[in-house]
């Protein structure tokens, strides 16, 4: 086999003799915008396209990419992408110690061969036969981990000092390129493992409150207030409902919609409850005590108000407004139920109304005749935020 201090020089040797074309500027920006926009659509083929556009600019009749499977022991080359006369070849490869990219990671130099199935006797079974071959380095952070190629199968051309300035000037593009895919291959992966693991431990939760509600029905079967025990296990339901919300979300937001609409709607009367506001997103904590807010104004209703008699209704509905910081004001208007008188004392369920949207009071009721009237405010920046620092790790 021809040393590689040769192959180097006869390449510069051969450069040097050949006459130089200008260079067509239009045409390699040209190419470098359809790799960009083929990175920014389908980064998937974007090293297909870059082999689509070596043909064009360098004039060649074959162009692929080979990498090092396993830089640490030496390994093969496979080919990601080629195109050209060679592109059935495209998913094959060649072991490193029979390929003369290996050559060219070794000197990390654009190099050019010829009689290339008789140094390197495996490329013979390819088809058209290798008339002229020019490789450049392709590097990943300065580390050169594969090529990409130009062939000439006819007499056609040679290539000349240009081919090389263009090859080289893709391969970096490309090698730019080929970064940023894996980086958002490994980002879409480690989020796949993020949500299995997040549904994994949505899953124990849902046992373990199961399991709660099992030992408390078991616990407290002899308590003569059945109704406290309820309101127990469908407090935990409800913190159970907006769990799911925020697992769906991977533990980072939960739309307020959806958790008036899963909320009410276990109260199985959602058909005579309106719901209607912008969309908004709300952090885990603010998640939580909307759903368990909301439980508690439903549950009040079934017992004492609107949802008590055939005839009474209720609207809950959400708006931004203005001021110095952007405020979230909710309303809770219940009509056509019992005339309304206030309590007369008030238990743990009251206190959860009284926390308002996010845990922190900001809360207004009106026992109006015609029905209750329940009004919040919070700063939507805190409804967003609160309980994510905490996800985050902050």
């Amino acid at each position: 086999m021809t040393a590689t201090a040769d192959i180097a020089a006869s390449t510069e040797a051969l450069l040097e003799a050949r006459a130089v074309r200008e260079p067509d500027y239009q045409l390699e920006n040209a190419a470098l915008r359809l790799v960009a926009e083929e990175l920014s659509h389908s980064p998937e083929t974007v090293l297909r396209r870059l082999c689509e556009q070596v043909l064009v600019v360098c004039g060649a009749e074959s162009a692929g990419v080979s990498l090092l499977e396993d830089k640490e022991t030496g390994g093969n080359f496979y080919w990601p992408a080629i195109a050209g006369l060679w592109s059935a070849y495209e998913g094959g490869g060649m072991p490193r110690s029979e390929s003369p990219c290996g050559v060219v990671l070794e000197r990390n130099r654009t190099l050019i061969f010829h009689d290339v199935e008789i140094e390197f006797p495996a490329a013979a079974v390819a088809s058209p036969r290798i008339t002229e071959l020019l490789l450049a380095p392709f590097r990943i952070d300065g580390v050169p981990v594969g090529t990409v190629w130009a062939l000439m199968h006819s007499d056609a051309k040679r290539f000349d000092s240009e081919d090389r300035r263009l090859l080289e000037s893709l391969a970096r593009f490309a090698a730019v390129a080929y970064q940023t895919t894996r980086a958002n291959e490994a980002t879409h992966a480690a989020r796949a493992q993020l949500s299995l693991v997040n549904h994994e431990l949505a899953h124990r939760l849902k046992n373990m409150l199961t399991m709660v509600m099992a030992v408390a029905s078991q616990t407290l079967k002899g308590v003569t207030e059945r109704d406290a025990v309820e309101a127990f296990k469908d407090r935990l339901q409800a913190l159970g409902s907006a769990h799911d919300i925020l697992v769906d979300q991977s533990w980072s937001e939960a739309p307020v919609r959806v958790i008036a609409e899963r909320v009410i709607g276990q109260l199985g009367e959602a058909h005579r409850i309106d719901i209607a506001g912008p969309d908004v997103m709300f952090g885990p904590r603010a998640a939580l005590s909307l759903s368990l807010m909301l439980h508690e104004l439903g549950t009040n209703a079934i017992k004492y108000g609107a949802l008590s008699v055939p005839d009474g209704r209720i609207s809950f509905g959400w708006e931004i407004g203005g001021g110095d910081e952007e405020q979230l004001k909710a309303r809770w208007q219940e009509s056509g139920g019992p005339e309304v008188t206030p309590p007369q004392q008030t238990g743990f369920g009251s206190r959860l109304i009284g926390m308002g949207l996010i845990g922190r009071g900001c809360v207004k009721l009106s026992y109006d005749p015609e029905g209750l009237l329940a009004e919040f405010e919070a700063p939507l920046r805190l409804a967003r935020e609160i309980g994510r620092e905490e996800n985050l790790g902050a």
